[in-house]
């Protein structure tokens, strides 16, 4: 009997332990994965369009670049994190793709 008793108690505590673990899956890690997908999505768009704006814009300067050449730009804005990513991406975006002002933009926020 005691036997028996005890097997039964160690199923249940299995069964509790995975029906908890579930639980804290779909109620807590799965949300905060998919606002980070989500998140991390967002980031990843701005910068390609930020890359692109970056290289129609050389390309509208027939390469009079100045000091900086677009890998520079896109290094420095890979480089920068956080706020200031987010503040260099606005304002190359808002430099209605004038490759000057993408460099003043790129010095000004870049690391």
């Amino acid at each position: 009997m005691q036997i028996g008793g005890t097997l039964v108690n160690a199923v249940v505590r299995i069964v509790v332990l995975a029906a908890t673990l579930a639980l804290v899956y779909y109620f807590i890690v799965r949300p905060i994965l998919d606002t980070t997908e989500t998140v991390s999505g967002g980031i990843s768009g701005n910068l390609e369009k930020t890359f692109e704006d970056i290289n129609e814009a050389f390309d509208q300067s027939n390469g009079q670049g100045g000091s900086l050449d677009p890998t520079e730009v896109k290094q420095k804005v890979t480089r920068v994190g956080g706020r200031r990513q987010k503040r260099l991406i606005n304002c190359i975006q808002n430099s209605s793709q004038d490759f000057g002002r993408i460099q003043r933009c790129a010095n000004r926020f870049g690391p």
